[in-house]
């Protein structure tokens, strides 16, 4: 195929050479610009999709703070504060629907701790999570969510009432399947293995016409809460890796583009006063020799607001075949105040948002080229 630049070439060179006024011609050759610039604007590519993780620190569920940390409450708590933060007001969860469409431009969040606040014709609903797609569509999007099913609404002060979920923009992503993965749950290395169950989700992207594109399926994962249990988070993503494909299967699928990501409270990358590993690095040096990179590197320091801001535990896992599909193999951070982030700002910013940053990368769209189904 011609470039649009030898096409406008030849058709003002043609017109050049044709016996017509000189008015005539100028007219001419501009219509052919802009026909071009037409054809240019056609022929672009879509925009990569945005896809983000977010540890959204209990998004509808009381106990928010905990930690310490900056902007928490209690023991090591950056200022001072005893008091636990409440729960979002109506105007916080606004700031973060634009957050999530302005700043942020994702086309689909993976969160972690989002609290269900109640249940209709068996679907488990998030109050919080409505709001936010109240506001997000208010333009003519068509953001929807989707959280695991349980069979009561959780109590809102329950330890275990923080879930994994996906939210997504149907005019940019269409959801294919989405399901807890089947995994084995033994105590191992400390506390169980999958307090919260790995959620996979199916998706494919939207093409400008409307018509399906690439596709790839996420892994939203919350592993065991305390970076000390290295061994208990090395059994679980080894079980993941393992068994996704089998599980998988189970639906009929072979996607081959695979992405594991969410707050494996892992960190292969602080250090003792010695200048030794404090944790061990095997989870992230087996998922290399598996082929996997991972988007979320040392210079991002901390992905958590600890008080040594040195906390790298949130992750985004790439096998071989999504890296193909990767638009650049630099995930993003955001962090207040720029890319290194401004401590004196965190604790407020925590107040609305969370005590984790969200990492955001992106994937290319274009036509699908591997084997869906069986």
């Amino acid at each position: 195929m011609k470039s649009i630049s030898i096409a406008l070439k030849e058709n003002v060179g043609r017109l050049n050479n044709l016996s017509l006024p000189h008015h005539i011609k100028r007219l001419q050759i501009a219509l052919t610009v802009i026909l071009l610039g037409t054809m240019v604007y056609a022929d672009e590519a879509p925009l990569p999709l945005t896809i983000t993780t977010w540890n959204i620190e209990h998004l509808g569920t009381l106990g928010r703070g905990f930690g310490g940390g900056y902007g928490g409450f209690g023991q090591g708590s950056i200022p001072e504060d005893n008091e636990p933060l409440p729960l979002r007001s109506d105007a916080e969860l606004k700031s973060i629907a634009n957050f999530i469409e302005n700043t942020l431009k994702s086309d689909i969040v993976a969160f972690q701790e989002v609290g269900i606040t109640g249940i209709r014709n068996g679907r488990s609903l998030s109050k919080p999570l409505d709001k936010i797609i109240e506001h997000l569509n208010r333009n003519g999007a068509k953001w929807v969510y989707f959280m695991p099913q349980v069979h009561e609404t959780p109590p809102p002060d329950s330890e275990d009432n923080i879930f994994l979920g996906y939210l997504w923009n149907q005019n940019r992503i269409h959801l294919i399947t989405i399901f807890e993965m089947s995994v084995p749950n033994p105590y191992m290395g400390g506390p169980e293995l999958f307090k919260r169950t790995p959620l996979v989700g199916y998706f494919e992207a939207i093409g400008k016409d409307g018509l399906p594109q690439n596709d790839f399926v996420l892994v939203n994962v919350h592993f065991a809460s305390g970076q000390g249990y290295d061994e208990n988070h090395l059994i679980a993503m080894t079980l993941i890796e393992t068994m996704l494909t089998k599980n998988l299967a189970k639906y009929a699928v072979a996607e081959s583009d695979l992405i594991i990501l969410g707050d494996l409270n892992d960190n292969p990358t602080q250090v003792k006063a010695d200048g030794s590993p404090k944790y061990s690095p095997a989870m992230h040096q087996h998922m290399q020799f598996k082929g996997y990179i991972d988007l979320v590197t040392p210079d991002m320091k901390t992905t958590r607001m600890n008080n040594n801001l040195d906390s790298l535990i949130d992750h985004i896992m790439v096998n071989k075949s999504a890296q193909i599909e990767l638009a650049s193999t630099n995930a993003t951070i955001y962090k207040p105040g720029g890319k290194n982030g401004d401590h004196t700002l965190y604790g407020q910013w925590r107040r609305t948002f969370s005590d984790h940053f969200p990492i955001s990368f992106k994937l290319q769209i274009e036509t699908d080229s591997d084997v869906d189904f069986f």
